[in-house]
């Protein structure tokens, strides 16, 4: 590969860029933009990464994510879980994935925004 650089370093452990991924969680989180993440998260498929990886990626990704409130990061942390174990049980499929998306950007459009979406304790 020439040279050690972070485009090379995930290129040979097979993990998507967390960019990429933080792309997917930012078309969700930016009005809830279905159709956007969905073909994001083909596309990343379509590269060959397995279902393990992605979710994975997807994981540390909305953890570390500064932009998004407390909220909304926790229901997107629950609903990567709960795909995670799906997946661990033997689930590995690109409809596992994209459903996935449809859920993170539906918990988007039902609290009316993606990172100021605030803590019911904040509002009293």
């Amino acid at each position: 590969f020439g040279q050690v650089n972070q485009k090379n370093v995930f290129r040979v452990c097979d993990q998507p860029h967390p960019t990429a991924v933080r792309e997917v969680v930012d078309s969700c989180l930016n009005g809830g933009k279905t159709g956007v993440a969905v073909g994001l998260m083909t596309k990343l498929w379509s590269m060959g990464y397995s279902c393990s990886d992605i979710i994975g990626t997807l994981f540390k990704v909305v953890k570390a994510h500064h932009g998004m409130g407390e909220a909304i990061k926790l229901e997107f942390l629950r609903e990567i879980g709960f795909a995670h174990m799906r997946i661990a049980d033997g689930v590995h499929s690109k409809l596992q994935l994209l459903g996935l998306v449809a859920r993170l950007c539906q918990k988007v459009e039902v609290s009316g925004g993606g990172g100021e979406f605030e803590e019911e304790e904040e509002e009293q």
